[in-house]
């Protein structure tokens, strides 16, 4: 029988078991359709794997022994931020999706000057929980044992208080000097931050200002690709050469 995975935001232990409820007690017995004696996997989206035997199933409560635990395997992976303009629809679900996938750590929605789709502010964080559902479904799927955090949506010059490191690109369609395989050769760190705008592109005011925050305007030359299309072009990319030996 296959073995599921299971995310939670913490272990919660009673009487010596892990004790689940709610949505996941919902999804464990509706869902997946476990039964006692059952095997499943939990991950804490910290880099932990516990594996466990479903000990008893009640009307609204799952209770797990845990018969180990498994710290995440080392990756030879980018740790990458991607600050992006929110998309139309929902292709900005399936950029989330996909770049949750592609191994994305942190994901920052940026709201530039051309940024079409204006989030209010009491729907920002509903918006956001519906983000965060989407990169646990995709992390569970895709078998990776973290969850990239979602951040609420910010101002483009909100941005460095939710930066680390020095590595910094930003991609921008009118920089004529620098192409993406000059910025990959001088890659020297193992933590990067991307910057993508929207679809009407970066303006010069932006591009100057993120300059002056450390970041590289960088030119994906001769492509013209639409903004959900950028990050994974960047991802897979980045994962190659990062991750070849």
């Amino acid at each position: 029988m296959e073995i599921r995975r299971v995310f939670v935001d913490k272990i919660l232990m009673k009487k010596g078991f892990v004790l689940l409820t709610g949505e996941r007690h919902r999804y464990i017995v509706h869902v997946l359709r476990k039964q006692e004696g059952d095997r499943i996997d939990l991950v804490d989206g910290k880099g932990y794997l516990y594996s466990c035997l479903i000990q008893a199933i009640k009307s609204k409560e799952v209770y797990l022994k845990v018969l180990d635990a498994v710290p995440r395997p080392k990756e030879k992976r980018l740790k990458i931020t991607l600050c992006v303009s929110p998309i139309k629809g929902t292709r900005m679900d399936w950029l989330i999706e996909k770049a949750t996938e592609l191994g994305i750590e942190r994901i920052v929605p940026t709201i530039f000057r051309r940024t079409v789709v204006r989030i209010e502010e009491e729907r920002s964080k509903e918006k956001t929980e519906r983000w965060k559902r989407i990169a646990v479904e995709a992390s569970r799927q895709s078998g990776r044992f973290t969850v990239p955090e979602i951040l609420l949506p910010v101002p483009l010059r909100g941005l460095p208080a939710y930066l680390s490191g020095k590595e910094r690109w930003a991609i921008y369609e009118r920089e004529s000097e620098r192409k993406l395989k000059d910025a990959i050769e001088s890659l020297k760190e193992d933590a990067i931050s991307l910057v993508v705008g929207p679809e009407g592109g970066i303006e010069e005011q932006e591009a100057e200002w993120l300059r002056s925050q450390g970041f590289m305007t960088v030119s994906l030359g001769d492509y013209i690709l639409r903004t959900e299309t950028v990050p994974l072009f960047l991802l897979s990319i980045l994962n190659y050469e990062f991750s070849r030996g």
